[in-house]
């Protein structure tokens, strides 16, 4: 949550296989949005899987654009 602006992210979100389709994922998310907004930001975005995405649409997020991800292996 960077301060002095109206913008945050979350990453890092996930459900173990075994506790998949109870609602965990949802749960955790929308807590964390409810985090961000009692701190006073007005937008929130997240960089997640195709799987997420119907999870994160019941949520109220909404797609805007799509990302390439790089791996550097030295």
């Amino acid at each position: 949550l960077p301060p002095g602006t109206g913008f945050a992210g979350l990453w890092g979100g996930g459900t173990v296989a075994g506790w998949r389709g109870r609602g965990v994922y949802r749960a955790l998310v929308a807590h964390r949005a409810r985090i961000a907004a009692d701190r006073g930001y007005r937008h929130l975005h997240v960089d997640a899987s195709a799987q997420s995405r119907p999870i994160l649409e019941r949520l109220g997020f909404a797609a805007l654009t799509t990302t390439t991800p790089y791996v550097y292996e030295p």
